[in-house]
């Protein structure tokens, strides 16, 4: 008997990482696929994974994923059932304990700020985690301050994945709780890095000669279609209708450490 894919196992639980939501109103993401080509081969390690972001419904940050077949802590459950012998740890702005089992154990914290990631990191007793995921509240500021700390505490040749790359920085015209104008969007400072190794300013990646020492690779992933567009019927496209992505519109990227 085969094991359940990871997809299979985002539908059972509901999280939009997999093809299949809570509800028929919420779009999903189809992110599972781009995992399990990167950690399928890790599936049976004991591994120390981090998940930044649980959604989960409390009084500090609106959790609208929260409907539906979803109760809760989708994402986390996913991975506690597809990494069968790992220790879970996720972190999150609202109180999730419910969530802790005996390889699940969750934190409360903001991730963009410093002293309470330290805190989190100290009383986690880990000293290097093997996989780190950022779906927390997508804001570039809280995304580039929480690389910014835990790439440092990424085992050699540890994985860190950013979900949800969004226009939504300085100079984007983006408002409310998911933007800042503070600096500029996580997506544009990342392929600008990869590309020439500088990081466009402003940012809150601060510690460039760390980068330039521990980044094996960066890769971006398109997982979703973004945008549809419908054109006159003609014999190349015979149903009147092609799909194609826009530059820039990646949503997720996977950074290795050396």
């Amino acid at each position: 008997m085969h094991p359940n894919s990871l997809t299979e196992i985002a539908n059972k639980y509901s999280t939009d990482k997999g093809t299949i939501g809570p509800s028929n109103r919420w779009n999903t993401h189809n992110y599972t696929d781009v995992y399990e080509a990167y950690l399928e081969r890790f599936r049976k390690d004991t591994l120390n994974f981090l998940e930044i972001g649980l959604g989960v419904a409390g009084s500090n940050w609106r959790s609208d994923i929260v409907h539906g077949k979803n109760t809760g802590g989708a994402s986390i459950k996913m991975w506690y059932e597809y990494f069968e012998n790992s220790k879970i740890f996720g972190l999150d702005i609202n109180e999730c304990a419910y969530l802790d089992n005996d390889r699940i154990k969750t934190f409360v914290a903001d991730q963009g700020d410093v002293k309470q990631l330290d805190d989190f990191y100290k009383k986690s007793g880990v000293v290097e985690f093997d996989c780190i995921i950022d779906d927390g509240s997508h804001r570039p500021d809280h995304q580039q301050i929480s690389f910014n700390y835990f790439f440092k505490k990424l085992k050699p040749g540890g994985l860190y994945f950013i979900e949800d790359l969004l226009a939504n920085g300085y100079g984007d015209d983006a408002k409310g709780r998911m933007s800042s104008s503070k600096v500029l969007n996580t997506r544009s400072i990342i392929k600008q890095y990869v590309k020439t190794g500088e990081l466009l300013e402003p940012n809150a990646l601060m510690d460039k000669e760390y980068l330039d020492e521990h980044i094996d690779f960066v890769r971006f992933h398109v997982p979703r279609v973004g945008m549809k567009y419908v054109l006159g019927r003609s014999l190349r496209h015979p149903i009147g209708r092609v799909w194609y992505h826009k530059q820039n519109t990646e949503k997720l990227c996977v950074i290795r450490k050396k």
